[in-house]
């Protein structure tokens, strides 16, 4: 059975509890118009990712299948999806099985053969260096966390501006 994977892209709520109870008290225009705001930051969050795939990742033919996965949500929180079962690389991994390989590296494949890849023997590209609690990655969670004081702005302001307009 070929394994699937997804992560989300989603930001921590534990500190956002007063700005979500005020969101609740707004009509369901002001929680439309913040969805269509907060969409356009996902969605434009969505396409730093699918260009990062491009330009920032050893192996573009893999992350080419993987940057095909990627989807915005519309959502009061800006969100991305990345992998499952779609896409399909020549040697038929789907996205999920190519997603963290691809992104965060891996060790010589269990043959050991060196003709097999293109690169000497390795599936995936090597190993990227530990940043805090796991590895650096190559071009998904880089591009997120160069993105995130924009993402973050951008959001801040679309709250405020529903809450001033909705919220009194």
């Amino acid at each position: 059975m070929a394994v699937r994977e997804t992560i989300s892209i989603k930001a921590d709520t534990r500190d956002l509890g007063n700005v979500f109870e005020a969101l609740k008290r707004l009509d369901a225009d002001a929680n439309n118009k913040l969805k269509d705001d907060v969409a356009s930051i996902s969605a434009w969050t969505a396409t730093g990712i699918k260009q990062a795939a491009f330009g920032f990742s050893p192996m573009p033919k893999q992350a080419a299948v993987v940057a095909q996965t990627v989807r915005y949500g519309r959502d009061r929180l800006p969100t991305v999806t990345i992998g499952g079962s779609k896409g399909r690389a020549s040697g038929g991994a789907n996205a999920g099985q190519l997603l963290f390989g691809n992104e965060f590296g891996g060790e010589r494949n269990a043959k050991g053969s060196l003709s097999a890849f293109p690169n000497g023997g390795f599936r995936f590209p090597s190993r990227t260096p530990r940043e805090g609690r796991g590895n650096r990655g190559y071009w998904i969670f880089p591009t997120v966390k160069a993105m995130q004081p924009e993402i973050t702005r951008r959001w801040m302001l679309a709250v405020n501006t529903v809450l001033d307009k909705w919220g009194k």
